[in-house]
């Protein structure tokens, strides 16, 4: 069997910094919702409040509670603060560990 190599990639940091400006200029302002696993919250309870806070559809609610299950958290939505702190609230409520963080 032959051994797979990697091609020498050249990084062009003026780029990448241009890429992280233009990220904080359309999402200077937001924050993520972060939706963590935990041992007393059920996937039914991540489907339910992803569909109703965040209007997924069943098959990515499914999709995000898969997520935060393999990997311990996942991205459940960016928004505004007030909405970002509203939702986690909400979240907290429906028995769903979440966490707010700034963009």
């Amino acid at each position: 069997m032959s051994q797979l190599t990697m091609p020498d990639v050249q990084i062009d940091h003026a780029v990448e910094g241009d890429i992280a400006a233009k990220v904080r200029e359309l999402f200077g302002e937001d924050y993520a919702v972060i939706i963590i696993d935990s041992d007393f919250t059920t996937f039914d309870q991540v489907e339910r409040a992803c569909i109703s806070l965040f209007g997924y559809s069943r098959p990515d609610a499914e999709a995000l509670s898969m997520r935060v299950h393999t990997a311990g958290e996942a991205l459940a939505a960016v928004l505004a603060e007030k909405e970002a702190r509203r939702a986690l609230g909400q979240l907290r409520g429906r028995n769903v560990l979440a966490r707010v963080e700034k963009v």
